[in-house]
C-alpha cells in the first residue's frame, strides 16, 4: 500500500467511526480496504471489493452499499458535465452523490458545490473524492426523499445534478413535487438515469432535453419560470 493509501485509509477510517458512531475497529473490513482508480477525467477513492462490502454489510443487517461504486449514470453525468462544464461560480447540488464523480467535474470547472447523500459512508467518500481530485466542495449528510425541505432552505442552486436516483415510482413521485423547488429561476436540473420507467413517470411531467443513449440517457429539465403546480 503506497503512502497516499495508508493516510487516505487512516483518514477515512476517523471520519467512518465518527460518522457511525463505532470503534474502527468495529468498522467492515471490506469498508476500509480501500482502492484509488481513475474514471474519464476523475480519480475516486472507493472499497477495493464492492460484492465483499455488501456480503459484510448484509451480515451485519446495514442496507446495501450502493453508493461505494462509480455506476454508470454517475460517470455518464461526470461526462456531460466535463463536455459542458458550468460557469465558474455557479452553484451545484448533487443528490445522491455516491462517490462524487459529477461533484468534482463541476468543482473543477469553479462551480460552487453541495454534494449530498443520504448514506454517511458516502458522504465521507464523497469529500475524500473531491480532495483526491484537488477541487474544493461542500458534502452533507441529506437524504433528499426524506429531508428535502432543508435542501430548499439552502437552495435555490443554479444547477441541481442526479444520476439514477428515479430507481421506483416513489422517488419519481417525491422528486416530482421536490426537485423543482430545489432550481433557480433561470436555471437546470440534469438527471442521469440508465433509461428506467421511474425517469420517464417522472419526466413525463415536465418539458425536458434529452440526449439519448443505449446505457444511460442525460435529461435537461431548465425553469426560467415557476412551474404550474409547484411553489
Amino acid at each position: 500500500m503506497t503512502d497516499q493509501l495508508i493516510a487516505l485509509r487512516t483518514s477515512l477510517a476517523e471520519q467512518l467511526s465518527a460518522l457511525r458512531g463505532v470503534a474502527v475497529e468495529a468498522l467492515p473490513p471490506a469498508l476500509l480496504d480501500i482502492a484509488v482508480r481513475r474514471v474519464g477525467q476523475a480519480y475516486y477513492v472507493c472499497p477495493s471489493s464492492w460484492e465483499q462490502l455488501r456480503h459484510e454489510e448484509g451480515g451485519a443487517g446495514q442496507p446495501v452499499p450502493y453508493w461505494a461504486r462509480p455506476w454508470p449514470s454517475g460517470v455518464g453525468l461526470a461526462g456531460a458535465l466535463y463536455d459542458d462544464p458550468p460557469a465558474a461560480g455557479t452553484t451545484v447540488l448533487e443528490l445522491g452523490c455516491g462517490l462524487a464523480l459529477p461533484s468534482v467535474m463541476a468543482a473543477r470547472a469553479g462551480a460552487l458545490v453541495l454534494a449530498t447523500d443520504g448514506a454517511t459512508d458516502a458522504v465521507a467518500f464523497a469529500a475524500h473524492v473531491l480532495a483526491l481530485n484537488e477541487v474544493v466542495g461542500e458534502v452533507a449528510h441529506v437524504d433528499w426523499s426524506t429531508h428535502g425541505d432543508a435542501l430548499v432552505a439552502r437552495g435555490p442552486f443554479d444547477l441541481v445534478l442526479a444520476a439514477d436516483v428515479l430507481y421506483t415510482k416513489a422517488n419519481a413521485d417525491a422528486a416530482r413535487e421536490l426537485f423543482p423547488r430545489l432550481v433557480a429561476p433561470g436555471g437546470r436540473l440534469v438527471i442521469a438515469d440508465p433509461n428506467r420507467a421511474g425517469a420517464l413517470h417522472f419526466l413525463a411531467e415536465f418539458e425536458h432535453e434529452t440526449e439519448p443513449g443505449p446505457d444511460v440517457s442525460i435529461h435537461t429539465l431548465r425553469f426560467d419560470r415557476e412551474v404550474p403546480g409547484h411553489t
